[in-house]
């Protein structure tokens, strides 16, 4: 019996509530977690991280584990109003709460749970991550020793005066513990980095099906000193928050952890670029076009003369002919082809420039000037130059504020001269996958009515996908890389430019080798783009 048979089997035997189990795709990793999703009308699923040379109680650990939220635990919950501090916290304390339930029916899951906690346990590190990973070991066993302070106080709270009966026994007296300890952390100044945390113990799952899947996520009341940079007010919303209306698209998102997409899951909305004053005066633009022009004049390929035979065309084929002669010497039917293939250039370009207008992207760089701004002259100025050359180009903006808003502004649409659009507002993530989607969309439109060009889309961006109701760090390059397949599969090409200070590694892991430049500075957007382009015949 394989262990995904396995937890499925002692999940169901624990309590008697049935479960399915799926393998996770991809290959082993120690800090791949288990992930449990909840259905509305089917059995919850289990799926199970490849483990290379696990233990063997690691499936017995996982199902007991799992079938203790299952039993014990309460419905999910918003995250609006908790810092990513004590959303840890309230998972750790959530975790240790239905273990110790669990405990009292079946005490003997003390045994098999504590051989993965031995290492926390041995930890003298004070590091906050530290401090959850010596908490959990000391309350799953309270006899256990840690001579730190935080860890007495919290055991304190969760334990009774007698130190064996169960002080927070409901998920609201959890969450509201988790918010006042999360308050001790910032006030020890403990950093914590949301994005690249793993829960410690391997039995245990990643804890997402304590949320409700939020559409989005404002800044909580409670301050936390050490907590993340609070937003600034230089950093304004993308666009102003327009009235609920229906999405112009809704979008699947791939889900790496359970290897299957979530249906109808993003959704994005257009408009109109904000209005205001032109970003750029008349003409300045002009020097940086003809530059652009030069070195993309390339691009598309020379003009190609077909050396193949054909039965019609406008040039007669030499070597045709004298074949064709010696065939009725001989009194053989000659063949027809005696035309020499037309004259073929490589198809042009369509090419869809899309912007990150995220908040990032309104910090300023060495010489105090905006990157949004860079951002918006360089892709105007690459889609001056590509009309220029008989090639087609559209420009997009793009910012999101989780999963339910993905703004999408339209600064110019395909057969649209080049407009005087004001200055872009950064605000928002960077929820790249959902926008490369939109991108395949808005293209895939204009190719039916536009057929026969080569079909690009080309990001300008400063830095990796992230949002704002993500927390696993894998999340969304993993369905950056799945939408790159699809765009691949539909025959669109996928290139980047990133910006300082962003990583160009970063994103070459997610759309592959050659699809992505660095443009450090003005002077190497014509060399990156070119040879970006160059790469999509």
């Amino acid at each position: 019996m394989d262990a995904v048979d396995q937890v499925r089997r002692i999940a169901r035997a624990l309590w008697g509530r049935p479960v399915r189990t799926v393998q996770q795709p991809g290959e082993p990793h120690p800090d791949r977690r288990a992930v449990l999703t909840l259905e509305a009308v089917a059995d919850p699923v289990i799926h199970l991280p490849g483990r290379a040379n696990a233990s063997p109680d690691l499936p017995l650990a996982t199902a007991a584990h799992i079938a203790a939220h299952l039993r014990f635990g309460g419905d999910p919950q918003p995250r609006k109003g908790l810092k990513p501090v004590q959303q840890a916290l309230l998972g750790v304390l959530e975790d240790a709460r239905v273990e110790w339930l669990a405990l009292q029916e079946l005490p003997g899951l003390r045994a098999v749970w504590w051989a993965f906690h031995d290492d926390a346990a041995a930890l003298r590190g004070a590091g906050f991550e530290d401090l959850l990973a010596r908490l959990s070991a000391k309350l799953l066993d309270p006899s256990h020793h840690d001579p730190h302070a935080w860890v007495a106080r919290v055991q304190r709270m969760f334990f009774e005066p007698d130190g064996r009966t169960l002080a927070l026994r409901t998920p609201a007296q959890v969450r509201e513990a988790a918010s006042l300890l999360g308050n001790d952390i910032g006030q020890m100044r403990l950093p914590f980095n949301a994005r690249t945390y793993t829960v410690h113990a391997g039995y245990r799952d990643d804890n997402t099906h304590l949320w409700l899947p939020d559409a989005s996520l404002p800044p909580s009341d409670t301050t936390l000193q050490a907590d993340a940079a609070p937003p600034t007010e230089e950093a304004p919303a993308a666009s102003p928050e327009p009235a609920r209306t229906e999405p112009d698209a809704v979008h699947a998102e791939w889900d790496h952890r359970i290897g299957r997409y979530r249906p109808r899951w993003c959704s994005v909305y257009g408009g109109e670029p904000p209005g205001g004053p032109p970003a750029w005066a008349p003409g300045a633009l002009a020097h940086g076009q003809r530059q652009l022009v030069r070195r993309l004049a390339g691009i598309g390929g020379p003009w190609r003369r077909g050396s193949g035979r054909s039965a019609e065309g406008d040039e007669l084929h030499h070597a045709a002919l004298i074949d064709s002669a010696l065939d009725l010497r001989g009194q053989r039917t000659p063949d027809p082809r005696i035309h020499r293939r037309p004259w073929r250039p490589t198809p042009p370009l369509a090419v869809l420039l899309l912007i990150d207008a995220s908040a990032s992207t309104v910090r300023g760089d060495a010489q105090g000037s905006e990157l949004l701004v860079r951002l918006q002259r360089s892709a105007a100025t690459a889609s001056l130059a590509l009309q220029r050359l008989g090639h087609r180009s559209g420009l997009w903006a793009f910012s999101s504020q989780g999963r339910h808003r993905i703004d999408m502004p339209c600064l110019k649409h395909w057969d649209q001269d080049l407009p005087s659009f004001a200055r872009l507002h950064g605000g928002g993530s960077t929820r790249i996958g959902t926008a490369l989607r939109h991108a395949l969309h808005l293209s895939e439109g204009d190719a039916r009515e536009n057929p026969g060009w080569r079909r690009v889309v080309v990001l300008l961006t400063d830095g990796e996908p992230h949002d704002i109701d993500v927390h696993d760090p894998r999340y969304l390059s993993a369905d950056l890389q799945r939408a790159a397949h699809e765009a691949a599969g539909r025959g669109v090409d996928v290139r980047a430019l990133v910006f300082p200070p962003g990583d160009a590694f970063a994103l070459e892991a997610a759309l592959g080798r050659g699809r992505v430049r660095a443009c450090a500075t003005n002077a190497n957007l014509p060399r990156a783009l070119a040879d970006l382009l160059a790469t999509t015949r």
